[in-house]
């Protein structure tokens, strides 16, 4: 946009009226940070989001020490002010302030209940942090992380979720245990359980939602309840399915509502991650190895119902689809495709679906694949929800598009589609505070 230039005979009063337009009209201007964590060498890129053109220009001093091992998921905290980490490596949620001009500042590291864990959600009052760990643990003497008992995965063989309530002033985290189930020493449990092989944890309707990945019996490395024969059967074992709390608000606590874990349909082997979209009425779900998409809506008591229609295949020539994301409208739904694992072989993309808002089913948009850089593992929406970001784990890149707001057709950008950042990203969030 042209910026006009004032003589210095222009009146004091109209030059200083001009002036403070010029502010707007001479450039753009930040309207978010974005993060971006990476596995190679533990650390987190901190970016500015440009307003009018989507780019993404280096924080000062990115990028950061991640403050612990394997940084595989974050999440910026209600208002902005806070930056959360899970280190998969360090079994920790590392707590960071976001500072002037999005400068991460780190706090503390808060160590979960369990092992490995994989993914933060939090409920929607913005009070309870929850932390899901693929192993869980007893109590029991000598039972811990490097030497879990009963095998390589704990005594039960199941995960766990790890509730920290938030102090919302401070960023400070404190433990919340389950005050209705006791561990092998008679204390209260520092965790809530949930099935086998946990990879993702999501918030929904006043409900938390865990995608159980479970286990192939006949592939080895069976969990240890499973291979006893003192867990589910062998068919429920080699089934994905989905954990059920309800979340009690007052106090943090949380509580099944009902007996049996959904299990997904018996061909979903490969289920691996959620998604929430239209307002918390549904949820969808991308099954790599079959290469769809299962949709469902949430009824009473969080219960999930598969949509008219059934599953929804993804694109055909896309494959491994990882990431989902709901426009922030709930009118589009983007499913990132990792693709083939060779960093040369280009069939990474996104693929774009109409939401139907009035029953949740999904069409594809025309056109529906938007190519990205190799390896796409996460996807946001930036606080004006102008653009979404891919973070590409392969080529070690971020993806920009622009959103057309009515179509939900996505377009490159004017001043560059592609951003270096850190070795092997494995999540991208983004913050609308801006100070």
């Amino acid at each position: 946009m042209k910026c006009w230039k004032y003589g210095r005979v222009a009146l004091a009063l109209i030059g200083s009226i001009f002036l403070g337009l010029s502010i707007t009209c001479c450039g753009t201007y930040t309207t978010g940070y974005a993060y971006v964590t990476g596995v190679q060498y533990n650390q987190i890129a901190g970016y500015k989001i440009d307003h009018d053109f989507g780019y993404l220009t280096p924080i000062t001093g990115s990028p950061f020490p991640a403050n612990g091992n394997d940084p595989v998921q974050e999440m910026v905290l209600p208002g902005g002010r806070f930056l959360a980490v899970i280190n998969k490596g360090s079994n920790s949620v590392s707590m960071y302030t976001i500072g002037g001009s999005g400068v991460l500042y780190f706090q503390a590291n808060y160590t979960t209940s369990g092992c490995n864990p994989v993914s933060l959600a939090m409920d929607a009052g913005g009070k309870y942090l929850y932390a899901l760990d693929q192993i869980a643990l007893d109590g029991s003497t000598g039972d811990s992380c490097s030497t879990p008992d009963n095998g390589a995965y704990g005594r039960s063989g199941r995960g766990d979720i790890t509730v920290f309530a938030l102090d919302s002033s401070t960023g400070k985290l404190t433990l919340i245990t389950n005050q209705n189930t006791f561990n092998t020493t008679g204390k209260q449990a520092t965790y809530f359980s949930v099935d086998y092989k946990p990879v993702q944890v999501v918030v929904a309707a006043g409900f938390v939602y865990v995608l159980d990945q479970a286990y192939n019996v006949s592939a080895g490395g069976v969990p240890y309840a499973c291979a006893k024969g003192t867990g589910p059967t062998q068919a429920a074992c080699s089934t994905p399915d989905v954990f059920l709390y309800a979340i009690n608000e007052s106090t943090g606590q949380l509580t099944l509502t009902q007996n049996q874990p959904l299990q997904l349909p018996t061909a979903a082997g490969g289920a691996t991650t959620l998604s929430v979209a239209a307002g918390g009425k549904y949820l969808y779900i991308a099954d790599a190895v079959n290469n769809r998409i299962l949709p469902y809506t949430i009824g009473t008591g969080g219960v999930l119902q598969i949509l008219v229609g059934g599953p929804v295949p993804n694109n055909g020539t896309s494959v491994n689809p990882d990431a989902i994301l709901a426009s922030s409208n709930t009118n589009f739904l983007y499913v990132a495709n990792f693709g083939p694992s060779s960093v040369t072989t280009q069939n990474s993309n996104v693929f774009a679906l109409t939401i139907d808002t009035a029953n949740g089913q999904l069409q594809p948009i025309n056109p529906a694949l938007y190519p990205t850089g190799s390896g796409p593992i996460w996807m946001v929406e930036d606080p004006t929800n102008q653009y979404i970001y891919t973070a590409n784990y392969n080529d070690n890149t971020v993806t920009g598009f622009i959103i057309d707001a009515s179509t939900g057709q996505l377009s490159p950008m004017f001043k560059g589609t592609q951003f270096s950042t850190v070795g092997q990203p494995t999540f991208i969030v983004v913050s609308g505070r801006v100070y």
